[in-house]
């Protein structure tokens, strides 16, 4: 009596497994000055005026933004809240390999965009 093995499956086709999120380059900084749910929005945009990403929270504190290369290198980020004024008013950075590093003065510095942070003061505070 012979035996047959049983038959085996092989799949038609194999889906490529969806790429991982990326986990760097992150820029991140500190948020001050602002009352308790006070809606913040960081934004990113080419050095064009174009948004590249955002990011939406409410008060004071940290912040994290994992940002990628689709839209270049040079980014202007930058902090809003309604009837605040943020210094600084910007920071400019420059993406190499998974690092994200601080422009000044039109220079790539060795510093990485880890501390960018934002102090708010009252739009309508009277000037010093």
């Amino acid at each position: 009596m012979t035996t047959t093995p049983p038959p085996t499956s092989k799949p038609l086709s194999t889906f490529p497994s969806k790429q991982p999120e990326p986990q760097r380059p992150i820029i991140e900084g500190q948020v001050s000055g602002l009352p308790d749910n006070t809606l913040l929005t960081i934004h990113v945009n080419t050095l064009e005026g174009r948004e590249a990403i955002y990011h939406t929270q409410t008060g004071n504190g940290h912040w994290e933004i994992v940002i990628t290369n689709a839209s270049g290198v040079d980014y202007v980020i930058t902090a809003e809240s309604a009837g605040y004024i943020s210094y600084p008013l910007s920071y400019t950075i420059h993406l190499s390999d998974t690092t994200a590093y601080v422009v000044e003065a039109g220079q790539i510095t060795q510093n990485e965009a880890l501390h960018l942070d934002f102090q708010f003061t009252s739009s309508s505070s009277p000037s010093n």
